[in-house]
């Protein structure tokens, strides 16, 4: 096992059942943005998302609309048809009363008749609770340096 896997597993056993739940939801979020699946995506986030992803736009993107747009493209097109597997990669969770933040490391695997290749992203996730539930408020993802 390596350093790094070891270091993982060890956070998320050390997370609390709440720390657990938001962890559990970034991974939820991330199998439907890889599935196209917009009602899970849809479900877990509030209408007035916002973000900034480097690799889609210079600048902040607001509204869920935007997402659930771009999620239909990306499925119509096979986008994530390659990707074998991706890793949370180092989670932290961080509690402040109704707000979570998750940050990790998302590695993506994709298999191309070259042979695997991956690419890596580092992710912010910021949830509130909205009557009792987990919804997604923002997100920043910029790619990982090589």
């Amino acid at each position: 096992m390596s350093d790094r896997t070891r270091e993982t597993l060890c956070a998320i056993a050390r997370l609390s059942p709440s720390e657990r739940e938001l962890l559990d939801l970034t991974h939820r979020i991330l199998e439907a943005i890889h599935a196209g699946d917009l009602d899970t995506y849809r479900a877990s986030c509030l209408p007035d998302l916002s973000c900034y992803e480097t690799d889609v736009a210079p600048y902040r993107i607001d509204v869920l609309e935007f997402h659930l747009d771009l999620m239909a493209a990306q499925r119509e097109r096979g986008s994530f048809g390659g990707l074998v597997r991706f890793d949370v990669l180092t989670p932290r969770v961080q509690l402040l009363g109704d707000c979570g933040i998750v940050t990790y490391t998302r590695l993506m695997t994709w298999q191309a008749e070259a042979g695997p290749f991956w690419r890596a992203f580092n992710e912010t996730r910021v949830f509130v609770r909205v009557e009792g539930a987990w919804k997604m408020a923002h997100f920043h993802r910029s790619q990982a340096p090589a």
